[in-house]
């Protein structure tokens, strides 16, 4: 009987343990900086509103 609750309680600890390692995973994984999508090269001309072409006036 003992071996049985041993065995019972093993794999209740196991159920609850589950879901509290999932919200610790996504708990360290939002303490992550965010990664970059397009990484920054300054040597890149910036394109800013004053050199932009403007475009023709109507008559």
């Amino acid at each position: 009987m003992t071996l049985l609750m041993l065995l019972l309680y093993m794999l209740l600890g196991a159920l609850l343990a589950w879901p509290c390692w999932l919200l610790l995973r996504r708990a360290q994984r939002a303490r992550q900086p965010l990664r970059c999508v397009r990484p920054y090269r300054p040597e890149l001309p910036q394109t800013d509103a004053a050199g932009a072409p403007t475009p023709p006036s109507a008559p």
